[in-house]
């Protein structure tokens, strides 16, 4: 029998929505931001946010490496991110979540990007405050793999670690910190994490564990 969570955690980007367009869009208006607030050529911009991010492996940890204040670049990159032209409206998802919800289970999303920036992605999904309870970004705590931002998820949760449910798609950004705090993990999208105690194919089979 599987084990029943009392809530759920989901990373947003990659995992909500899988969009290769988008992703390689957000890298491309990433370095137009980091050129403009640096004062330099896109293509210097693009190098030293590849050398940097090689080294620490998220964009928001990069930014702030090179000097810029993430709040601010964050809130440029929504301005200037073209969300609707990729990300759009998604039944499966809005349904999910709010089938969970109804059992009642705390839903909790969490993300490296603004609040700015991750409302509008939830917004093309439509993801609307019926689908979850809270959101945890990168305005909020320390950008992941900071475990400020997954103690912050359990603590508006009111939950014990053991009691949660963490879902993401990349394995030692998202999973291992989640599961360095004793919460439960699940992987979706991938088959390879030495951190996932589960392994999930699409997003529906959350249900099973609720």
């Amino acid at each position: 029998m599987l084990r029943k969570f009392k809530a759920v955690f989901l990373d947003v980007d990659g995992t909500l929505y899988r969009s290769r367009e988008y992703e390689e869009h957000l890298l491309q208006s990433a370095v137009a931001v980091i050129a403009e607030m640096l004062g330099l050529a896109r293509p210097e911009a693009f190098k030293r946010l590849m050398e940097v991010k090689e080294k620490v492996k998220t964009v928001s940890r990069s930014v702030e490496v090179l000097g810029l204040e993430r709040g601010r670049f964050y809130d440029r990159l929504a301005d200037v991110a073209d969300v609707k032209k990729y990300i759009h409206p998604s039944a499966a998802v809005v349904g999910l979540l709010r089938n969970l919800r109804r059992k009642g289970v705390v839903i909790g999303l969490h993300t490296n990007s603004g609040r700015k920036l991750a409302g509008k992605v939830l917004e093309c999904l439509g993801v609307d405050r019926q689908c979850y309870d809270f959101i945890v970004t990168s305005d909020d705590a320390e950008p992941k793999p900071d475990p400020s931002g997954y103690m912050l998820l359990l603590e508006k949760a009111g939950v014990n670690a053991s009691d949660a449910l963490y879902v993401g798609d990349r394995c030692d950004v998202e999973l291992a910190p989640a599961k360095k705090l004793g919460m439960y993990t699940a992987a979706v999208y991938t088959d390879k994490c030495d951190y996932a105690d589960y392994f999930l194919k699409s997003l529906s089979e959350i249900e099973n564990f609720t």
